[in-house]
C-alpha cells in the first residue's frame, strides 16, 4: 500500500505541470461554456421581455380605441419576429443563437416605439378633430340664426356644443374623442344642409327658373325633359352623399315634394319652377358636400366592382376593379390609406398546399387601407369589373377574384397612386 502511494506521489510530482494545464483547460472551457449559456439566457430573456411590452402596448392601444386596421401592420411585424426559429446550437457554439435573440429583442423594441408614437399621434389628432367639430357646430348654429333658418328647426341643436365641450374635457382616449366627433357628425351635416338650403333658396329658385325658360322657349315638353334631368341629377348626388353617411333628410324631403309636383303640373311655367327648385336642392347638396366631405376620398362598390375618386363629393375618376373571391371577400367598411409603397412583393400568408396559397407576386405599387388589404396593380389579370370577383375565364390565367385586395388596371392604378395621399378615406360598400 505504501509502495503504491509513493509511486503515485512520484508520478504527480513529475507531471504536476501537465496535470495543472489539463485541469486549467477544463476549468477555462467550462467557464467559457457557462458564460455563453448565461449570455444566451439573458438575450432570450431580453427578447421575451421586449415582446411582453409590445403585446401590452397592443392591448393598451385597443383599450384606447384604436381600430384593428390602424396597427395591424405592426401586429403582423411582431408575429413574424416572434415566429422565427432560432438556430440550433449549444454552448459554447451558440453565438448565432445569442445574435438571433438580440436582434429579435431590438426588433420588438422598434415595434413598440412605432406603436407608442402612432398611439400618441392618434390621441392628439382625434382630440383636435373633436375640438374642431365643436367649434364648427357653434359657428354654424349662429350663422343659421342670422340667415333666417326656422327657429323650430334649430331646437334640436340647442346645448349640443356645450355638452360636447364637457365630453372632450372628460375624454382621454382615441375612443372618447372619436365618440364626440361621431356624436356631432350627423348634426353637423344636417345643420350644414339647413344653412345651405336657406342661403340657396333665398337666391336661386327664380334664377334657375329663368334659365330653364330660356332653354325651353315655353315648350312644355322640353320643360318637362329639363325638370326630369334635374331630378335624376339630384337623386344621383343624394346617393353619393349617403355613401359618405351624410344626413340628406332635408334635401330629400324637398326633392320628394318637387317630384310629386312634377307629376302634377303641366304648363311650361310651372315645370320651369319645379326645375328651378330641383336645381336649387342639388346646389344645396353640392355646397354641403363641399363643406363636409373630405378633399379626397375613394369609394369601392363591391356590387359594381368599381373604384371611384371624389373631391369634396364630386366624382372625378372611376375604374373597374376586381375584389376578393368567395371566402376571401374584401371587407366592407370605412378605412384610410395608411401606407403607400412601391414596388412591393406580395407574399402568401397561406402555406404551400393551401387552396389559397399563391407564389410571390411583384406589383408596381400598393396602397394599404385595411390591415393586409391593399389597392394595387395586377399584371396577372386581363379582365376587371362585375363578375371578376367570382370564377371566370381570363386569358392571363387569373380566373378568380383576389385574396381580399383590390386589383386595378395598371394605367388606372398609376392615376390613383399619383392622386391619392396617405390618409385618404376609403369607403368599401
Amino acid at each position: 500500500m505504501l509502495t503504491v502511494l509513493a509511486a503515485t506521489l512520484r508520478f504527480l510530482r513529475r507531471n504536476a505541470t501537465r496535470i495543472g494545464v489539463v485541469l486549467g483547460t477544463f476549468l477555462l472551457v467550462g467557464g467559457f461554456i457557462f458564460v455563453q449559456q448565461m449570455r444566451e439566457a439573458f438575450a432570450e430573456q431580453d427578447f421575451q421581455s421586449q415582446r411582453s411590452q409590445v403585446i401590452a402596448a397592443q392591448t393598451h392601444a385597443s383599450q384606447l380605441g384604436l381600430e384593428a386596421a390602424e396597427f395591424s401592420d405592426l401586429q403582423r411585424q411582431e408575429l413574424t419576429t416572434a415566429s422565427e426559429t432560432p438556430p440550433a446550437a449549444s454552448a459554447p457554439f451558440n453565438e448565432q443563437r445569442i445574435s438571433f435573440f438580440s436582434k429579435a429583442a431590438s426588433q420588438e423594441a422598434q415595434i413598440k416605439e412605432q406603436l407608442d408614437t402612432r398611439v400618441q399621434k392618434l390621441v392628439s389628432e382625434t382630440r383636435e378633430a373633436a375640438q374642431s367639430d365643436v367649434a364648427q357646430i357653434s359657428g354654424n348654429l349662429q350663422k343659421a340664426k342670422q340667415i333666417g333658418v326656422d327657429d323650430q328647426l334649430l331646437v334640436e341643436f340647442a346645448g349640443l356644443s356645450n355638452k360636447a365641450k364637457i365630453e372632450i374635457d372628460v375624454a382621454t382616449t382615441v375612443r372618447g374623442y372619436r365618440a364626440v366627433s361621431t356624436e356631432l357628425k350627423a348634426p353637423l351635416s344636417k345643420l350644414s344642409l339647413m344653412i345651405a338650403d336657406q342661403e340657396t333658396t333665398n337666391q336661386l329658385v327664380g334664377q334657375y327658373a329663368t334659365q330653364a325658360a330660356a332653354q325651353d322657349h315655353g315648350d312644355a315638353s322640353l320643360a318637362r325633359t329639363g325638370a326630369n334631368a334635374a331630378l335624376t341629377q339630384v337623386q344621383a348626388d343624394m346617393a353619393t352623399a349617403r355613401i359618405f353617411q351624410m344626413d340628406v333628410t332635408i334635401v330629400d324631403a324637398h326633392v320628394q315634394k318637387l317630384a310629386a309636383q312634377l307629376n302634377q303640373v303641366t304648363t311650361a311655367t310651372d315645370l320651369e319652377q319645379v326645375n328651378g327648385g330641383l336645381q336649387v336642392q342639388d346646389k344645396v347638396l353640392a355646397d354641403a358636400m363641399t363643406q363636409n366631405l373630405p378633399e379626397k376620398a375613394l369609394t369601392i362598390s363591391l356590387k359594381e366592382q368599381v373604384i371611384r375618386a371624389y373631391s369634396h363629393g364630386k366624382q372625378i375618376f372611376s375604374s373597374y376593379v376586381t375584389t376578393g373571391r368567395p371566402g376571401l371577400e374584401t371587407d366592407p367598411g370605412n378605412f384610410k390609406v395608411y401606407w403607400k409603397v412601391s414596388p412591393w412583393t406580395m407574399h402568401s400568408p397561406w402555406p404551400k398546399g393551401s387552396a389559397y396559397w399563391y407564389p410571390d407576386s411583384k406589383v408596381k405599387m400598393v396602397m394599404w387601407f385595411n390591415g393586409g388589404a391593399g389597392i394595387h396593380d395586377a399584371y396577372w389579370r386581363a379582365y376587371y369589373g362585375p363578375g371578376t370577383e367570382y370564377p371566370h375565364y381570363d386569358p392571363y390565367g387569373e380566373d378568380n377574384g383576389t385574396h381580399g385586395c383590390v386589383n386595378v388596371p395598371y394605367s388606372n392604378m398609376v392615376w390613383l397612386w399619383n392622386w391619392t395621399p396617405t390618409g385618404t378615406q376609403v369607403i368599401v360598400y
